[in-house]
């Protein structure tokens, strides 16, 4: 039995910490989230000597029907699991002792009430956004991990490939971007998507099947920072009016060989399908990486079918937070010159509304790294790695933000510490393969032999291609010596009419002078010269040394494709 004075201070401490925690960034992007810890620590105020069974959380917490089964679904469960996981990081990444915790073992939210430091205002903001001191741990940390760098092959650029993309004009990108503009629109969430309940049409034998897939693709659609998992109906949405949600089907089915799924993706706002897919049902769960992962990526991925079609409902002036991710990884896939102005504006007005944003801190670093064109100012990699390192404050669960600190990273020349923020990234979105190609293009800069790995699965991932870890892998395998297969690999490659960049020539250019094509080759470099000579006066190796970051790879095209007699000067 608690005090009257106790349980009052009790009381105002839950519901003050909660209130923290649901106004900050973490909770304000996962509204799955946010419906349960404001349920549990109702639950802990009005009756705290009885916490709520799995049942009751599954109906009244999270919106399930109340013909809800828990022992052939975990969802409960599973969403505690991850509610206990996000306070911990929470906390963690604010540097700051545990507040609200979830024993495991049972679904209780518990207080620390002997801490002195918690604000005792019920209203009180996050103050971790205006308080910049609140950064020092984490950066103390990344300090240390940053203390020993290691440049391999000369490296003095962080990426191969996409390095040799990253230079593009950069006018006036501020290092000290946030707190200079005003920002004026309101800031927009990442969409939302609702997971129908389970269908099925086979005999009950295989229901524990539809429920495990069903869940491992939240869990899957969980990990990207580029769409959220909603709770409860769909029947509060409004078609033609809200175009931020989505409804994720699926449903097992006799087939002609075997039991099948199918997968459907319907837009809310236009009430119809936009995404659609048949595929065996796999044999087991240990399949389901393999089997289901790239419908994640797919679907949620950074060009997936949900931000494709956000795209194409992007209001003009919509600036602030998900429309400001959406045009950065715009043009971080076309790298159109004419799209910058409107990236660094976001950049800037998102982080005013919220200076400690782990997505948009992790967009300004990125680009920090570019080379203005027409001045040739070179990387800020000092103000690439702060941008990161402030990423980190909330962002420790987030694979964007992780993997700012490996591009930070390899840009410095630590491949060994580039390499271990990327594989942390790698597990917390498994199925982004934007990262993963990436990933592999560093670590063939670094001559590390785990890049073809991370270059061939980007591949897996995305079956349209990623242009990205195809020609790094075209490249890793000329640097083997295996420059026949390299050329196979690379006449199959279907560049698309945006996100090519310059790479995609100089890799062709390359591959087709090693083997021996010179025709082709000069076709390649003429192309590579018309799209970003830029009609100025420069020497071949200039040109190259201009698109190329590293110095390495620069000099081995220059000499490559001269001896070749592909260019001359």
């Amino acid at each position: 039995m608690y005090s009257s004075t106790a349980g009052e201070q009790r009381t105002r401490l839950l519901r003050a910490e909660a209130n923290s925690l649901l106004q900050s960034s973490d909770f304000v992007r996962s509204p799955v989230m946010s419906q349960l810890l404001r349920y549990l620590v109702d639950q802990a105020i009005s009756n705290p000597a009885n916490p709520p069974k799995a049942y009751q959380i599954a109906v009244d917490g999270l919106g399930r029907t109340e013909d809800f089964d828990v022992q052939v679904d975990s969802y409960p469960r599973v969403q505690v699991g991850r509610l206990r996981k996000m306070l911990v990081a929470h906390y963690a990444a604010m540097g700051r002792e545990e507040r609200l915790r979830i024993p495991i073992g049972h679904y209780a939210v518990e207080i620390q009430m002997d801490d002195a430091g918690l604000d005792e205002n019920p209203d009180n903001a996050d103050p971790y956004v205006s308080d910049v001191s609140a950064i020092s741990p984490v950066e103390s940390e990344m300090d240390r991990w940053f203390s020993n760098r290691q440049t391999t092959l000369g490296l003095a650029a962080f990426l191969l490939i996409v390095g040799i993309g990253l230079v593009w004009s950069l006018n006036s990108f501020d290092r000290n971007i946030s707190g200079t503009e005003t920002a004026s629109q309101d800031y927009t969430l990442p969409p939302k998507i609702y997971f129908s309940p389970s269908q099925n049409a086979l005999p009950d034998k295989e229901l524990g099947s539809d429920t495990e897939i069903r869940l491992f693709l939240e869990n899957a659609f969980a990990s990207s920072p580029l769409v959220r998992l909603a709770a409860g109906e769909t029947s509060s949405v409004i078609p033609g009016k809200d175009q931020n949600a989505y409804r994720f089907k699926s449903q097992l089915v006799a087939g002609p060989s075997g039991p099948e799924v199918v997968l459907s993706l319907t837009s809310l706002a236009e009430s119809e399908t936009i995404w659609s897919t048949t595929i065996a049902m796999p044999d087991s769960a240990a399949d389901y990486p393999e089997k289901l992962g790239p419908i994640a990526g797919r679907i949620a991925g950074i060009y997936g079918v949900v931000a494709t079609d956000q795209r194409k409902h992007l209001p003009d002036n919509a600036m602030i937070g998900y429309a400001c991710q959406l045009r950065f990884e715009n043009y971080r896939a076309n790298r159109d010159p004419e799209l910058l102005p409107a990236v660094e504006s976001c950049i800037k007005q998102s982080l005013v509304v919220d200076p400690l944003d782990s997505r948009i801190l992790a967009a300004a670093s990125f680009m920090s790294f570019l080379r203005e064109e027409a001045t040739g100012r070179k990387p800020d990699p000092e103000a690439g790695l702060q941008f990161a390192r402030r990423a980190m404050v909330r962002g420790r669960e987030d694979s964007s933000a992780v993997f700012a600190l490996a591009r930070s990273s390899f840009f410095n020349g630590n491949c060994a510490r580039g390499k271990e923020f990327a594989e942390r990234a790698v597990a917390l979105d498994p199925y982004e393969a934007s990262i993963q190609a990436e990933t592999g293009a560093n670590l063939f800069a670094c001559a590390d032999p785990d890049a073809n790995q991370y270059l061939r699965r980007a591949i897996a991932l995305d079956p349209r291609g990623s242009i990205l870890a195809e020609t790094g892998l075209v490249l890793t395998l000329m640097a083997e010596g295996k420059d026949k297969e390299a050329l196979i690999l690379a006449e199959k490659i279907i560049p698309s009419s945006t996100g090519v960049g310059p790479y995609y020539d100089v890799a062709m250019a390359m591959v087709y002078a090693k083997n021996g094509r010179i025709a082709e080759s000069r076709v390649s470099w003429d192309r590579l010269v018309a799209a970003y000579g830029s009609g100025r006066n420069e020497s071949p190796q200039e040109l190259l040394a201009r698109l190329i970051v590293s110095p390495a790879l620069a000099d081995r095209a220059y000499k490559l494709l001269s001896s070749a007699g592909v260019i001359t000067g």
